[in-house]
């Protein structure tokens, strides 16, 4: 039986991808470095290292990654970004319903703490959530199944117990680690292989069909 359902944040709360490629592209350009957004797509979902092998090499020569960081630090102070504009359809309605059926909801990030929070807090999407597993609490990001397997074991649940909502073939890779079943929210913006998730959805409330579908099966 399922009892909890684990949700990803960028991508799957929030469409911030195309928002983040946006701000790298001005700040780049700032330094007279000059990219496409399909020259960032490797950002899209990606970890610190995926940013370092994107980043480092079109810094070289150019701007010291840190004085680069610190300028691309502050222009997001400057112009905080709208998640309540970018949250994605159906996020309210289908939190509600899995709470009004005593499913139980957790969020696991790969983002910092704080970053998750400041958009919850933006969001109003406080009241769902039992907790949060952040990326900052871990050694290792996504791929890496730990921040799941950590979620499993702080619900106290089996990994059969719980089903992962992810975008990205990283989070859709960890998810499947840790044994959780997943569902994948289907973007063909940044060309993800998405075909290790057990179901694809359009949009976020298909998930309701997903969850009675897989309630029927069990019965």
């Amino acid at each position: 039986m399922i009892k909890a359902i684990i949700f990803d944040m960028d991508g799957v709360l929030i469409d911030s991808e195309p928002v983040y490629a946006k701000n790298q592209i001005k700040c780049l350009n700032h330094f007279g470095i000059k990219v496409t957004e399909e020259d960032l797509i490797p950002l899209a979902g990606g970890t610190k290292i995926h940013y370092d092998q994107v980043l480092n090499p079109l810094l070289q020569g150019i701007v010291e990654r840190e004085k680069y960081d610190h300028y691309l630090n502050d222009y997001y102070k400057k112009h905080p970004v709208d998640y309540k504009a970018i949250l994605n359809p159906g996020v309210h309605e289908l939190l509600q319903y899995l709470k009004n059926k005593d499913y139980r909801i957790i969020v696991a990030s790969s983002s910092a703490r704080w970053e998750i929070e400041n958009v919850f807090n933006l969001c109003n999407l406080n009241g769902y959530f039992e907790f949060i597993m952040s990326g900052d609490m871990f050694k290792a990001s996504k791929p890496n199944p730990e921040i799941y397997l950590k979620s499993v074991e702080n619900l106290g649940l089996t990994s059969d117990e719980c089903i992962a909502i992810e975008d990205s073939e990283y989070g859709i890779t960890a998810a499947k680690r840790a044994g959780l079943t997943c569902i994948g929210l289907e973007d063909l913006r940044y060309r993800y292989d998405q075909s290790q998730a057990d179901y694809l959805i359009k949009k976020l409330i298909d998930i309701k069909d997903i969850l009675e579908e897989i309630k029927n099966e069990k019965n």
